[in-house]
């Protein structure tokens, strides 16, 4: 298995808690039309962006995250 960098941790992260938070904009837009589906989406979407996260986190604090220049 794939080593995951912190770069694509931390992307990964931002990208599923960004999804989360437009499915619910579009869920609060279309007036809960929708709020069966949308809802357990955006916190499985929370979810998954809350451990990349918190793995952006841990490979940060070995030591492997962003280089400084």
């Amino acid at each position: 298995m794939k080593h995951l960098t912190f770069n694509v941790c931390a992307i990964a992260g931002l990208g599923f808690s960004g999804m989360a938070v437009l499915l619910l904009v579009g869920n609060l837009i279309s007036g809960n039309q929708f709020v069966d589906f949308i809802l357990p989406a955006a916190v499985v979407s929370l979810v998954i962006g809350g451990a990349f996260s918190v793995r952006a986190r841990l490979l940060s604090a070995k030591g492997n995250g962003p280089k400084k220049r």
